[in-house]
């Protein structure tokens, strides 16, 4: 099994590498990441010289929204893009009909996408673990972060079955991350609701676990609901995904 699984990887490594625009989308999270370390500081001591923030009629600094672009940069982007690369991946072999092919290979259905959920997010594990550190703002205790990672990393595997379920080409895909930028204004907007009114944007179970974030950073006790609500959900329509991915490419 081992075995099986490194080559897909490699697979999987030569076609990412081989694909410039795949490569961007990897880099480019990383380049955000460390581009608001250094922009957000600027543009905070910017706005307060020239008394935009604080003001009169915005008593509140540029600084204090900064966990707001954490949560959306690291916790979002960071597992959104690693999502679309594999989803893009996945859309290769339906186009190529390698799908169907993995019917008569060595490699188990069950493990092929077990592969396809897992490596996805391993890698949006691994960036929500890096970018918050490299954007060098509001970080929580190790064990608070790695929790928070563990839940963002679901929206990279969600993101590439989306892909993989409701598209069938790079262009129809392509469209559909338009989708999920649009979906991620979800978190910039949320900031900004008052509670009790910001639960209600818990339906975009991923905003939870950016409230998780906020809530922990905060030092309130129940960050963890906030997480566990949000994470069952992702896992719920994660499994609802992989059935739709079943159907859809191996009929």
């Amino acid at each position: 099994m081992i075995s099986i699984v490194a080559r897909l990887a490699r697979n999987d490594a030569r076609l990412i590498l081989r694909d410039r625009m795949l490569v961007t989308l990897l880099a480019m999270v990383i380049a955000i990441g460390l581009g608001a370390r250094f922009a957000l500081p600027a543009i905070d001591a910017t706005l307060a010289a020239n008394a935009v923030l604080p003001s009169e009629s915005a008593p509140f600094r540029f600084a204090d929204t900064f966990p707001m672009f954490v949560t959306f940069i690291a916790l979002w982007q960071g597992a959104l893009m690693p999502g679309t690369v594999f989803g893009f991946l996945l859309l290769d072999e339906k186009e190529d009909d390698t799908l169907t092919a993995t019917r008569v290979c060595p490699v188990r259905l069950e493990l092929y996408l077990a592969y396809r959920v897992a490596l996805p997010a391993a890698l949006g594990f691994a960036f929500a673990l890096v970018l918050v550190p490299l954007m060098g703002l509001h970080p929580l205790p190790l064990w608070q972060h790695v929790a928070v990672a563990l839940g963002a990393s679901l929206v990279a595997p969600l993101t590439t079955l989306s892909l993989a379920a409701f598209a069938e080409n790079k262009v129809q895909g392509l469209a559909l991350t338009k989708f999920g930028g649009v979906a991620g204004l979800t978190i910039l907007v949320g900031w900004f609701v008052p509670e009790p009114l910001q639960w209600l944007l818990g339906l975009f179970p991923p905003f939870l676990i950016c409230k998780a974030y906020w809530m922990a950073l905060e030092g309130r006790h129940l960050w963890w609901l906030a997480l566990a609500v949000g994470t069952t959900a992702e896992l719920g329509l994660l499994a609802l995904l992989v059935r739709r991915f079943r159907a859809v490419a191996f009929r």
